[in-house]
This record gives structure tokens, sequence and C-alpha cells, in this order.
């Protein structure tokens, strides 16, 4: 089973925004992410796509123990779940657990939680502690691209990709993989599209009206995160308008031939670059020289002064949410991620060339 993986050093998005000096589209973003239930429900009620339907208090509910939170705990006690508070004001936080019980959350974790209850809605969620497989992908004019893996999503959503990442690109006509498709993921991917697409023309209206939604050969354009359960049932779990700009407007996918000189990954920002590869494990104490090919398992927030120095980035683990695609495309810089074997079969010194339209790293000169 994949097990969660996060940092100290991770932020998210509206964080990063922020950290940047975007305090108006850090803004944006997080009311953004705080309605995400509610565009949720909406798809739901008009276009019939499931989601981790939430049951919806007032967290106040939760902290007088009112009897529609009472009669949860009752009869749902144990049930694993997901809850979110989100808050009424836009200055404040929105506040999550997940995998614990119910009653758990509440006891050990909501109570716990030092806020003005009037000032928060709670959704309760239903929760997983296995997922068969996890996909995030947008849709645009152009197409559709995207990521899925075995597993849970926060794989893909943190970056840390334990298992292997499938990326996929279809322009409404040709379908690319790489690396080569696995036929469970390209069906799983077929299903959660199919949940996305309507040619009814008054649906499509509607929702333009309601979420100023927008069409492209029938499938609801942006960013999506989607899960299957055990049960291989499908769910939508993120609908995001505005994620879009901050990803490649469309990838096209190459595949390259196997050979003992290249390493390949995905792509996460396009570019070539030439230089000595800097492979760095412990970015607080590293000796950089600008130029130089950064290669490490994953970045966070600690390596942004390398990063902005580097010629390139390039890492073991990683998806297009990561830390590393996100920052690189910020920067300009060439990135390709998920090669899953870069920190070992590169070494310092060794001179390579990273061609990130084509997700190849090619040794030129090894240095030993």
């Amino acid at each position: 089973m994949s097990q969660p993986v996060v940092t100290s050093h991770q932020i998210s998005m509206t964080e990063w925004l922020a950290a940047i000096g975007q305090a108006e589209e850090s803004n944006a973003f997080r009311e953004e992410d705080n309605r995400k239930a509610k565009r949720l429900e909406i798809l739901f009620q008009i276009m019939g796509v499931p989601y981790e339907r939430p049951e919806k208090l007032s967290a106040r509910d939760l902290s007088d123990l009112a009897p529609n939170f009472k009669s949860i705990l009752d009869e749902r006690g144990q049930e694993l779940c997901a809850i979110r508070l989100v808050p009424k004001k836009p200055e404040l936080p929105k506040l999550r657990q997940r995998g614990l019980t119910i009653q758990d959350c509440y006891e050990n974790w909501f109570l716990k939680q030092q806020i003005d209850p009037d000032d928060y809605d709670a959704f309760i969620c239903p929760h997983s502690e296995t997922l068969l497989w996890s996909a995030t992908f947008v849709v645009n004019e152009r197409g559709v691209y995207g990521e899925i893996v075995r597993g849970l999503h926060s794989q893909l959503t943190h970056g840390y990709t334990e298992n292997q990442l499938y990326q996929f690109a279809w322009d409404f006509d040709e379908w690319r993989w790489s690396p080569e498709v696995d036929t469970e993921a390209a069906q799983q991917v077929s299903r959660m599209l199919e949940l996305l697409k309507t040619e009814d023309e008054s649906v499509q209206a509607k929702l333009g009206q309601e979420l100023n939604a927008e069409f492209a050969h029938g499938y609801l354009k942006g960013y999506f995160e989607s899960t299957v359960w055990p049960d291989n049932k499908v769910y939508i779990i993120d609908y995001n308008r505005l994620l879009p700009k901050y990803l490649p407007e469309f990838v096209e996918l190459s595949v390259a031939e196997e050979a003992a000189d290249v390493v390949r990954g995905a792509v996460a920002c396009p570019g070539h670059a030439s230089g000595r590869v800097h492979i760095m494990l412990e970015p607080e104490t590293a000796e950089f020289t600008p130029g130089d090919i950064l290669v490490c398992d994953m970045t966070d927030v600690r390596y942004l002064p390398f990063m902005k120095d580097a010629g390139a980035i390039i890492t073991d683990r990683g998806s297009i949410l990561s830390h590393a695609a996100i920052v690189s495309r910020e920067l300009k810089k060439p990135c390709i991620i998920g090669t899953r074997v870069a920190t070992s079969v590169l070494h310092d010194g060794d001179e390579v060339e990273v061609d990130a339209e084509k997700g190849i790293v090619r040794i030129l000169r090894k240095k030993y």
C-alpha cells in the first residue's frame, strides 16, 4: 500500500504564490480551493459526476455536539473519514485531516483546533486507506494530458511518487503514453474522462452559468484529480479552473530508445541545457556552481537557491504538480522529473545533455 509522504518543507500552491509576492493570485487560488466542494456538488447535481460526497455541517455543530453531528458519531463514528474545515473568511486557513475514524478525528484533532467555530464550515468525507489508481490531468482546447499512478493520489499532489508514474497525452485524436502504456491505466483514464463528457448543450449552458464552465470536444475543461477505490468506483475529487494557468498548455510525449547512456523521465518544463552533474542530497550544506545540472531525489523549498542557479533540474521522483515542476516553470528552467534512477545512474562531474523537450538526459562523458 502506498503511504502519503508530506514534509515540513513542502508548501501549498497558495503558500508558494504568496511567498513569491503574488498576493492577489494567492488569494484567488485560496478562494478557488476553498470552494472545491461546492463546485463538485454542482457537477454532481447537474451532470451526475460522482465525488466523495461529504456531510456538510457547521463547525459550531461539531463544537456543540449538535444532534445532527451526534447522530453521525453514534451511527458512523468508527468509519474512516477525511475532514475539511473551510473558512468563511478569506484570510483564514483551510484545515484538514485524513485517515482517522470520525470519532478519533473529532476527539483528537477537531477539539484541539484553536479556532472560532462560527468562522468555519465542516465537511466530513468518506476515506479509503488504499486506492487502486489515482490521476491528475488537464483538459483544454488542445487536448488532455496528465499522469496516473497505482495507489494514493498524494503521490501526485505532493510529488513523492513511489510507484511507476504513467504520463499521457491525447489531442482528441491520438493517445501517447510515456513510458509504454499500461492497459489497465489506459482503461481507468478513459473511465475518468467519460465522467466529464456531455454533448447536451443545455447541460453545458447550465454549467457555464453556474460555474463559468467551458467545454472542449464535449469534455469539461479544467484541472482534475480522480481516484479509483478498492470497489472499482471512480470519483472526481478536484475540479480547479485556475490551476491550468500554472501548468503547460499541452505535453507532447516522445518515446526515447533505450540506451546505456540515456536517462529518461517526464517533461516538467521544456528546454535544452548541457553541463556538469551535481548530485544534491543535503541542500542545506551543498556547494553549487552556477550552470551545473541539479540532480536530486525531489526538490522542496530548501532547494530554491540552487534551482535558480542551475542550468537544468533532474529528479528521481515527481509529478506535474511537484515542487520541482511548478518552480522550474516559474524559473523557465529545463526540468525532467520522475526518472526514478537519476541519482544512482548519474554521478558528480558527469557531462550531460538535457533534452527537456523529449524527456531525455544523455550522458556525454563520464567523470570516472
